[in-house]
C-alpha cells in the first residue's frame, strides 16, 4: 500500500528507478555466468585397485573385501557398493549430503595408504565424481603435411590453447608420440674408454642457453640469451665428446641414432581419418561458452599461421547451454506476450494488459540482479524459476486489477489513483499471503 501510494505520488522517481533496474539488469545479464545446469558436488568416491592375474573370486576375498571393511568405519559413509572383476576391483562409497568431500578424501588417503594387501597388488587410486571436470570441448586434430602428427600437436598446437585463460587444462590423446633414440655401440665405447655418465654429461653440455646482456628497443630494456638447441637428429650425430687422450670425437661415431615412436595407447579417429583428439577443460570459475568463444578464436588464428590444419570441434557443451538458455527465454517472452493478450480479452481494456507486460520485465530484471548478487549463473533451473515467477506475478496481477477496476467510480485521473489505491489495499494480504505461501512451498523442495 505505501509503494503504491509512493509511486502515484513520485511518478519521475518511479520512471527513473524502473531505468535503474533497466541498466543494472542488462548489466548482470551479460555478467553472468552460463551454465546448463547449477554446479553439483556429488557426495560420492570411487576405489579401484587391480590385482594383475586374480580371478573375481581372489580380487573380491583379497582386495575388496578387505577395502569394504576398512572404510566402513569412515564417518559420514551412507552407502558402500562393490564390484569384483577379473584384474581389478571397484568399490562405491556414497556420503551423506553435506559432508565436507575434501576431508572425506583425505581420510579414506589414510585408510588405503594403511591397508594391508598382498604385494603384488597396486596401490588403491581414489577418484572423485565431478560434473564440472567433464571436458568442456573436444577437437579432432589432422594435418596431412606433418610427418609425425601428436608430435606437431603437443608441441605447437597444445601450447596455443594453454594460453587461453578461461581453459584449465588439456589433454591430448591418439597417434604416437616421436623421439630420438640413440644406441650406444658397446665396442666404441670400450675403445674410446667411455661410460654412460661421460655420454650424457656431453649431451646436457651441448644443450645449453645462457644469458648475453642487454639491448634496448626504443624505450624497452630487452634481456638477451643465446645457446644451442640440439632436438633434431643430425645435431644430436654432431654433439663433440672428448674421448681419452684428449682426442674429440661425435655422437655418430659411438652410437646409432635415429628416430622412432613410442608404443601408442590411445587411437584417436574421425570419419575413418587418424586423427589427435584433445579435450579441454574449463575453469570453474568461467563458464562453457566463454571457453568456447576463446578457442574457436584461438582454432582462426593457428588455421591462418598454419595452411594445412585441419580442426574439428566434435563436442561443444556450449551449445548445448545457449540451445536450452534460448529456448527458455522463447518460452518466457511468449508467456508474457499471451498473458497481455489474454487480459486484453477478459479486460476489454489497452492499458490493463500494457500494466502487466511492463511489470513483468521490470520484475524480471529485479531478479537477475538479486541473482547476480547472490553469484547464481543463468541456467535451465534459474531460467525456468523466472518463468513460474512470471506466471504468479500473472496471477497476482489479473487479482490487482480485477480489484482496482471495481473499486473505479470515474474516469479522471484522481479517480484512478483512488481506485488504484483503494482497489490495491483490498487484496493486498490476499496477495501476498498467497505468494508467501507458495515460496514457502517451493523453498523446501528446492533443497
Amino acid at each position: 500500500m505505501g509503494m503504491t501510494k509512493f509511486v502515484l505520488k513520485r511518478p519521475i522517481t518511479a520512471i527513473l528507478a524502473v531505468l535503474c533496474l533497466l541498466v543494472f539488469g542488462l548489466s548482470s545479464v551479460f555478467s553472468s555466468k552460463l551454465e546448463l545446469t547449477p554446479e553439483m558436488n556429488f557426495p560420492m568416491l570411487l576405489v579401484t585397485t587391480t590385482y594383475v592375474g586374480a580371478s573375481p573370486e581372489d580380487i573380491n576375498d583379497l582386495v575388496t573385501k578387505p577395502i569394504e571393511e576398512s572404510v566402513g568405519t569412515l564417518s559420514g559413509v551412507k552407502n558402500i557398493q562393490s564390484s569384483s572383476q577379473q584384474n581389478i576391483s571397484i568399490v562405491y562409497m556414497e556420503y551423506n549430503y553435506g559432508t565436507d568431500m575434501n576431508k572425506a578424501y583425505n581420510d579414506l588417503k589414510k585408510k588405503m595408504d594403511s591397508l594391508d594387501l598382498p604385494k603384488e597388488v597396486e596401490k588403491p587410486s581414489i577418484m572423485e565424481f565431478n560434473i564440472n571436470d567433464m571436458p568442456s570441448m573436444t577437437l579432432s586434430i589432422k594435418d596431412p603435411s606433418q610427418n609425425n602428427l601428436y608430435n606437431y600437436v603437443n608441441d605447437k598446437i597444445v601450447p596455443e590453447f594453454e594460453k587461453i585463460t578461461s581453459v584449465a587444462s588439456v589433454n591430448i590423446s591418439g597417434g604416437q608420440e616421436g623421439y630420438v633414440r640413440v644406441n650406444l655401440i658397446p665396442e666404441k665405447m670400450k675403445q674410446y674408454h667411455l661410460n654412460m655418465d661421460s655420454i650424457s654429461q656431453a649431451i646436457k653440455a651441448a644443450d645449453f642457453t645462457y644469458p648475453a646482456g642487454k639491448t634496448e628497443v626504443g624505450k624497452r630494456e630487452l634481456s638477451v640469451s643465446t645457446g644451442v638447441d640440439v632436438k633434431t637428429v643430425e645435431a644430436l650425430k654432431k654433439v663433440p665428446i672428448v674421448a681419452s687422450q684428449g682426442k674429440t670425437i661425435y655422437m655418430e661415431d659411438i652410437a646409432d641414432i635415429s628416430e622412432t615412436n613410442q608404443k601408442q595407447t590411445a587411437i584417436g579417429r574421425y570419419n575413418g581419418d587418424d586423427t589427435i583428439t584433445i579435450s579441454l577443460s574449463k575453469q570453474q570459475k568461467n563458464s562453457a561458452v566463454d571457453v568456447s568463444r576463446a578457442v574457436k578464436k584461438t582454432i582462426d588464428s593457428l588455421q591462418k599461421d598454419y595452411p594445412n590444419l585441419q580442426v574439428v570441434i566434435v563436442d561443444d557443451n556450449s551449445d548445448q547451454i545457449t540451445t536450452a538458455l534460448s529456448s527458455v527465454k522463447d518460452t518466457m517472452i511468449a508467456a508474457v506476450i499471451i498473458s497481455m493478450i489474454i487480459i486484453f480479452l477478459f479486460f476489454g481494456d489497452i492499458k490493463a494488459s500494457l500494466i502487466v507486460g511492463t511489470s513483468i520485465p521490470v520484475s524480471i530484471l529485479v531478479s537477475l540482479i538479486m541473482m547476480a548478487g547472490m553469484g547464481f549463473s543463468l541456467n535451465v533451473i534459474t531460467m525456468s524459476s523466472i518463468v513460474l515467477g512470471v506466471g504468479m506475478m500473472v496471477d497476482n496481477s489479473i487479482v490487482v486489477l480485477e480489484s482496482c477496476f471495481r473499486s473505479q467510480k470515474g474516469t479522471g485521473f484522481r479517480e484512478y489513483m483512488s481506485a488504484a489505491l483503494e482497489g490495491t489495499g483490498i487484496v493486498m494480504q490476499s496477495v501476498l499471503g498467497g505468494t508467501l505461501t507458495t515460496c514457502v512451498v517451493f523453498i523446501p523442495l528446492a533443497f
